[in-house]
């Protein structure tokens, strides 16, 4: 499966650290964040808290995994307010996130994994209406988890901040052989 993973991420022009899960740290003033709404998306989303249940129980099954792969895009932007070029960078990430999801769920090995931001499948969530429309494709966010992502990344030398026209987006993929 690593394989699989590795030659996805640098087909797509992709960065990556292999790294060892326990070593990822949780601070729960990252959480805390999620929980004031930062984003917006604080119970508006199936795939932000509290909707997405146990915090502890999802690293938990993190963490059972031996071996994940961080991996990191980095996004050139207009100008440091160019939110447009926000949006597009991230919408690229989580459009091959999920196909990273979609392939490596063709294999029958376990797997698990964590997205840049909240799910952006469907135009407007139902939560709390009515079910979620895809929970098999449905990511949940490192930040709502309470990643210290920029920790993460200068532990497997993967860089953070990238200069004042970028942005660089992160997401996780657990898995075993």
């Amino acid at each position: 499966m690593q394989k699989k993973i590795e030659d996805f991420l640098k087909n797509q022009g992709y960065t990556y650290a292999v790294i060892e899960p326990e070593n990822i740290i949780y601070r729960e003033e990252f959480a805390a964040k999620c929980r004031m709404n930062y984003c917006g998306r604080y119970q508006k989303s199936w795939s932000c808290p509290p909707a997405i249940g146990d915090i502890e129980a999802i690293k938990k099954r993190a963490n059972d995994f031996p071996t994940a792969i961080l991996f990191q895009k980095v996004f050139p932007l207009e100008d440091i307010y160019d939110v447009e070029g926000m949006d597009a960078g991230r919408k690229i990430i989580m459009t091959d996130t999920l196909t990273l999801q979609d392939d490596l769920k063709k294999g029958n090995a376990p797997f698990f994994m964590l997205a840049a931001g909240s799910c952006s499948l469907c135009k407007e969530c139902t939560y709390p209406d009515r079910p979620c429309r895809f929970p098999e494709r449905m990511l949940i966010s490192m930040e709502a988890l309470g990643i210290d992502v920029a920790e993460l990344a200068r532990r497997y030398q993967l860089k953070y901040y990238n200069g004042p026209a970028t942005v660089t987006y992160f997401a996780i993929v657990f898995f075993g052989e």
